[in-house]
C-alpha cells in the first residue's frame, strides 16, 4: 500500500468514527481493495477478493460498505457494463477509456483543451466526465 493510499483509509477511519460508524475488519478490507485495484471492479469482484480473507463475510455486507463509502465521497461508480456498477477509489476528476469487447475500464488524464462551463442549459454544473468508447489492444489481438 503506498502512503497516499494508507493516507486515505486513515481518513475514513476518521470519518467512521465522527460519523460514529464501526470500524469493521470487512468495511477496511473492502476499501482497501478499492484503493489498490486500478480495474474499477463491481461489487462482486470486490466481495470475491474479500471473501478470500474473510470466507464468511456475506455480499450484502460489501453492498452496505461499498454503499457507505460512496455516499461518504471516498468512491465514486464509473460506469455501468452490463448489469453490475463498476467503482473507483480515484476520486479526483478524470475520464476514462471502456472496452465495449470485453468491459475493461481504465482511467485516462485526457486534456482536450475543453473548457467546461459553470452552466450548461440551466444546469450548474458541478463535476464532468468522458468516456471514451473504444476496442482494448487485448480484444483488438482477438479480431
Amino acid at each position: 500500500m503506498t502512503v497516499h493510499q494508507k493516507k486515505r483509509l486513515e481518513e475514513f477511519v476518521k470519518v467512521c468514527k465522527e460519523k460514529g460508524l464501526k470500524i469493521t475488519p470487512q468495511r477496511l478490507a473492502v476499501y482497501e481493495i478499492l484503493l489498490r485495484r486500478k480495474d474499477h471492479p463491481t461489487v462482486e469482484e470486490i466481495y470475491e477478493e474479500v471473501k478470500e480473507i474473510y470466507p464468511f463475510v456475506s455480499l450484502a455486507t460489501v453492498y452496505r460498505t461499498v454503499e457507505t463509502l460512496e455516499e461518504l465521497g471516498f468512491i465514486k461508480r464509473v460506469a455501468y457494463w452490463g448489469s453490475s456498477v463498476r467503482y473507483d477509489a480515484n476520486i479526483q476528476e478524470h475520464d476514462h477509456l471502456v472496452c465495449v469487447m470485453c468491459g475493461v475500464i481504465l482511467d485516462l488524464k485526457a486534456d482536450a483543451g475543453c473548457r467546461v462551463p459553470e452552466e450548461v442549459n440551466g444546469f450548474k454544473v458541478l463535476s464532468r466526465s468522458l468516456y471514451i468508447y473504444g476496442v482494448c489492444p487485448s480484444c483488438q489481438k482477438k479480431d
